[in-house]
């Protein structure tokens, strides 16, 4: 009986040992607590069902160009989002509040009430690469061979990404059965 009870007090740990994250570095990256960085870069998705196969094929060349190049470690997350419909429900609710036409006010309102579904029941999947690297200068080297491989911009498969959307990325990491952040 008593080492039952030593066994749970010896299972509980403090946030510190559980999360390796230190700090947010002034270049950007996070420290880790062995003195490492990780950075995160999303990958850009693509519809391949409607691309052209010369498309796929050559994305999946660069990929695999990637893979050869970096010699470092890297990790490739997925995670569910939920959709934000926002924008779109307030342009419906003030177009509503300003028609006269009340088979027109019928339409938009159902018009509403789809998007509040699709707002409950539907995600957006997301694709990221967790960057590692010893040093700074090794994570600029790793990211600049990643964005030279892959490209960045309109027809790039990589962009970087904002200190809120990766303090939410890690906080959906850390916080696996949640469904939002808020």
């Amino acid at each position: 009986m008593n080492k039952n009870k030593k066994k749970s007090s010896s299972v509980k740990k403090s946030i510190l040992e559980i999360v390796p994250i230190r700090e947010h570095s002034e270049k950007g990256y996070y420290r880790m607590d062995d003195g490492s960085y990780m950075e995160l870069l999303q990958i850009q998705s693509k519809d391949l069902i409607n691309s052209s196969e010369d498309e796929v094929e050559f994305d999946c060349l660069k990929f695999a160009k990637l893979y050869r190049l970096y010699a470092d470690d890297l990790k490739i997350i997925c995670i569910n989002f939920p959709c934000d419909y926002g924008s779109q429900k307030r342009f419906l609710e003030y177009k509503i509040k300003k028609t006269k036409n009340e088979i027109f006010k019928e339409h938009l309102t159902k018009k509403l009430n789809e998007l509040i579904w699709l707002e409950k029941h539907n995600t957006t999947r997301e694709y990221y690469y967790m960057l590692f690297a010893e040093t700074e200068e090794e994570m600029e080297k790793n990211i600049r061979i990643i964005f030279s491989t892959l490209g960045n911009g309109r027809g790039g498969l990589i962009h970087k990404i904002s200190s809120d959307k990766k303090r939410e990325i890690l906080f959906r990491i850390m916080n696996k059965c949640i469904l939002t952040s808020s």
